[in-house]
């Protein structure tokens, strides 16, 4: 007898005992995950939907305003009415977090989240010693975050509490250890008391990818951040992070004080076809990095600063402002190559370098 006639003789005996019986066959259609909406009569809130949901479950806000805070922990996909109309909204009081921040949104432990067409926002009424805004978004636990077309803003206390590391806009990963990762492309991040976007440690990693980062005009901000983490930064544009009054370590000394940039990054990290506009670094760079057609205007100290490594700028764009390109030698001998660098219409000098403690800082260009 043919094997195979056998066992699809078999199954046809199934299916006509079920249809006999009255069941029906599961179809892929049937077997995928529901979406739930919110609000609803079973899901009056995005938390009572994301706890509902199965591992892999879709979840649609309806147009209207979230106040609470979200913790997922699994595989989810969020889809808002469009950012501006669905909007996740700080709580009066925030509850601390596993990483003892209080953020809006949290994703941990390896979770896998999709967030589109929604606004994450505060602001927060805490202060540093008690409840004060850690981020928008947190992605920690070895979480991964894709975030598109979204909108994250108003990450901020009321009035300001400017805490070490406090209100991130999104905030990925952690230092010294920890991680997480995300997607973040096609998206707003505006008004924020920290860094816009922040990447942390040696496990992180994120793409960042046609984003509008927006710092603000009276608190001290950077924009996006790589520290000690790997990625992309491409297409973004990013303006008005600086340091300003009355941050008591604001000021133009390498050395002794803190510069605020639109990008600081680090190794392992590609820096391409920015926009880079009024912060008072555009890129901030440290180790071996690369930067190529970035577009840098009017950034008040240096367009590129770079900083104890090995650098290479290609085809970058530099106009206005108060200088070029910035290189500072404090831990080791550092050297930059600019290769058909366009530098024009800024005040101070063109190209600078910056020595401590017996090291050598030295540019180099080639047409």
């Amino acid at each position: 007898m043919n094997p195979l006639r056998t066992r699809c003789a078999a199954a046809f005996g199934v299916l006509i005992a079920s249809v006999a019986l009255g069941s029906s066959v599961p179809s892929a259609a049937a077997s995928q995950p529901r979406e739930l909406v919110v609000p609803s009569a079973a899901y009056p809130t995005v938390q009572s939907a994301v706890d509902a949901a199965q591992p892999g479950g879709r979840i649609a806000l309806r147009p209207g305003v979230y106040r609470e805070q979200v913790t997922i922990h699994k595989n989810l996909t969020l889809t808002g009415a469009g950012a501006g109309k669905s909007t996740i909204l700080a709580p009066e009081h925030l509850v601390e977090g596993p990483d003892g921040r209080n953020s809006i949104v949290s994703l941990d432990n390896a979770a896998s989240v999709k967030i589109s067409r929604l606004t994450v926002s505060g602001p927060g009424a805490g202060t540093c010693a008690a409840g004060a805004l850690g981020a928008g978004i947190r992605v920690l636990g070895g979480a991964h975050l894709d975030l598109s077309r979204a909108e994250v803003s108003h990450i901020k206390d009321t009035p300001a509490a400017p805490c070490f590391r406090s209100a991130n806009a999104v905030l990925i990963g952690d230092f010294p250890t920890g991680a997480g990762s995300a997607d973040i492309r096609d998206s707003k991040i505006t008004d924020y008391q920290g860094s816009g976007i922040v990447v942390l440690g040696g496990a992180s990693e994120a793409t960042v990818l046609r984003n509008v980062v927006t710092g603000q005009k009276h608190l001290s901000t950077d924009g996006i951040e790589f520290v000690e983490a790997t990625g992309r930064a491409e297409r973004n544009i990013v303006s008005d992070n600086s340091c300003r009054e009355p941050d008591p370590d604001c000021g133009p000394d390498f050395f002794t004080e803190i510069q605020h940039a639109g990008i600081l990054a680090n190794t392992g990290v590609v820096v391409t076809r920015n926009r880079l506009v009024g912060n008072q670094l555009g890129v901030y760079g440290f180790g071996t990095l690369e930067t190529g057609s970035n577009t840098l205007v009017d950034n008040e100290y240096f367009g590129l600063a770079f900083q104890d490594g090995t650098f290479t700028s290609v085809k970058d764009t530099i106009r206005g402002g108060g200088g070029g390109v910035a290189v500072i030698a404090s831990e080791t001998d550092t050297t930059a190559r600019l290769k058909q660098v366009k530098i024009t219409k800024v005040s101070g000098e063109r190209t600078r370098t910056y020595k401590c403690c017996g090291f050598t800082a030295t540019v180099t260009s080639e047409p």
